[in-house]
């Protein structure tokens, strides 16, 4: 779509909130969209009208996870109203956002993006406006400084495919968007290009706040008043940014309810903190196993992360919370290495042999365990757990040696013997309050 046409679609989806239960149709003035877009004359009905026709015209295809996929319009109706029907009205274009997009725009609790409006609306250029939407979305309004792309993955997400096939082409547009980012927004960024082996096929891009800086456009106020003051969008850019900070490393918990119940500020800090634990734990040859466990185990235990050098000098001893959180993560990998081993010896049971063990679990479980399996159907976590117990003490499973106890799994691997001797007794002693 062209750049007038890109602005009123942005004007039209600024004006939705996240509390808004239905898509009400958005008004702007004639004289509104004159100011907003800098254009005099009588240039601006048939503006009006053009960019009206085209948004019409535009199509959103969604592609469903079966294949299928549904196109339809991003507006469902344009209407223009003269106002010469009424003394004290202006002239105005109404738009009506089709129904169809109301499942992705409304109620949002997930996999929603917060851009400034008047920035954005303030770029001659709509490669410029659309690099500005991926780089203020991706580094979370400037939080994450560095960042990196593939080529043609930004040229698609631009709507450039097929365009500019050498890197020196699409630098034009990278440059000009530098000179629009530095003038209008609250971000700057400087880019380099990496080569696979002789073409450029990555781009790394470093983002930095730009404090001097003033966007040409003023929102109406009809919408400027509906707009999330600065900061709300903080606040909601950080929920974002620990959210995905929680799935980059696996989380299976549900992260929006982490989120809400830790904080964003604590889980960002606590993320980014097991993270620099892990590296530096694996260069010393003691590798932890399972992240995920160890982070929801420092957020348990209310740590607060340092603020200067993470890993303890090596005359130091292991804080509390690291020896729980080592322990935790060296459990976690002894169990499920038990389970895995279970799981094998049981697929190769008769069905003969697994019906005994089902009766012998019926047999000697508690009334209250066995109630929990099979309201889970005889399966999940506890099954399994109970299934090997039940197994290992009737014969049908031999564990082998290193797999009999944690003290033993944990010797076999000699998993704690980078650790000072007091550090590696404090985690076998926090394992052995575990088993």
């Amino acid at each position: 779509m062209g750049l007038l046409t890109k602005r009123l679609l942005v004007l039209a989806l600024s004006d939705i909130t996240r509390n808004d239960n239905d898509l009400e149709p958005i008004r702007i003035t004639a004289w509104e969209y004159a100011q907003i877009f800098n254009i005099r004359g009588k240039s601006i009905y048939s503006r009006i009208e053009e960019s009206a026709r085209e948004l019409l015209e535009q199509t959103v295809q969604v592609k469903e996870p079966n294949g299928d996929w549904v196109m339809f319009q991003w507006v469902s109706e344009a209407r223009y109203d003269s106002g010469r029907d009424s003394r004290d009205k202006l002239a105005c274009i109404e738009l009506k956002i089709h129904d169809k997009l109301k499942p992705y725009l409304l109620q949002l609790r997930r996999d929603f993006s917060i851009i400034p409006t008047e920035q954005l609306l303030s770029f001659d250029s709509f490669n410029s406006m659309r690099l500005f939407e991926v780089l203020y979305t991706t580094s979370y309004g400037g939080e994450k400084r560095h960042l990196h792309f593939d080529v043609d993955d930004l040229k698609r997400r631009l709507g450039l495919d097929g365009k500019y096939e050498r890197f020196k082409d699409f630098t034009y547009v990278l440059d000009k968007a530098q000179q629009e980012f530095a003038r209008y927004t609250c971000l700057t960024f400087e880019y380099q290009g990496v080569k696979v082996g002789r073409k450029y096929q990555q781009v790394e891009i470093e983002i930095r706040k730009n404090d001097v800086f003033k966007p040409r456009v003023r929102l109406p106020e009809s919408i400027a008043k509906r707009v999330p003051r600065e900061a709300d969008v903080e606040a909601r850019l950080k929920a974002l940014q620990a959210r995905d900070a929680l799935q980059d490393i696996g989380w299976t918990i549900d992260p929006d309810a982490t989120v809400q119940r830790f904080g964003a500020r604590r889980v960002i800090d606590v993320v980014r903190y097991a993270k620099t634990l892990q590296r530096k734990a694996e260069v010393a040859g003691r590798p932890i196993f399972n992240l995920p466990g160890f982070a929801h185990s420092l957020l348990q235990q209310g740590i607060e992360p340092p603020t200067g050098e993470p890993e303890p000098a090596a005359d130091q001893r292991l804080t509390r919370e690291a020896v729980r959180g080592i322990a935790t993560s060296i459990s976690d990998s002894y169990h499920q290495q038990r389970r895995e081993r279970a799981q094998r010896v049981w697929a190769e049971l008769s069905t003969d042999q697994q019906e005994l063990v089902r009766t012998l679990m019926q047999a000697t479980l508690h009334r209250f365990t066995l109630e929990r399996i099979e309201g889970d159907g005889w399966q999940g976590a506890l099954f399994e757990i109970s299934r090997l117990d039940v197994m290992t003490s009737h014969g049908f499973l031999a564990l082998p040696p290193d797999l009999r106890d944690v003290r033993t799994f944990v010797e076999a691997r000699g998993l704690l013997r980078e650790y000072q001797a007091d550090d590696r007794q404090r985690i076998l002693a926090e394992l052995a309050d575990d088993a």
